[in-house]
């Protein structure tokens, strides 16, 4: 009995406190982000992007701002202005050369101190995906 009531208390303890055992075996994040920089070393002013968001350097058009799979968000002073960025674990940042995945694409799941002079003030468009998580 007394064996019983200790299983019962840790399973309600473990609804009550919130459970750390994942099926995949780690946790997933509870947030992550990919951040852009103006300048090498992450100097300068960044934009974070949220898991689906999807930055076009371009003025905002007339219509919607969802595909319902990413966030379209517009800024057009960040046209070719990338020198390095950050990636959370889990993330993948692309960067497109023209907007609306034009012309070259650079793709990485790690941060980069800078982006190297192939690829210096040349992004148009960055886009964040996280796995495992919901977007924005």
């Amino acid at each position: 009995m007394k064996r019983l009531s200790t299983m019962i208390m840790t399973g309600l303890a473990g609804c009550v406190f919130g459970s750390t055992a994942y099926a995949g075996g780690t946790p997933p994040p509870k947030s992550a982000t990919c951040t852009i920089y103006e300048h090498r070393d992450y100097g300068g002013a960044h934009w974070t992007l949220r898991n689906g968001d999807d930055l076009k350097m371009v003025s905002a058009p007339d219509y919607g701002t969802s595909d319902g799979i990413h966030r379209f968000l517009y800024e057009p002073s960040w046209n070719d202005k990338v020198s390095s960025f950050k990636v959370d674990p889990g993330c993948t940042l692309t960067l497109w050369e023209h907007v609306n995945h034009g012309g070259h694409h650079f793709r990485s799941g790690k941060s980069y101190k800078y982006v190297g002079d192939g690829w210096n003030d040349k992004a148009s468009e960055a886009v964040c995906e996280c796995a495992g998580l919901p977007n924005w």
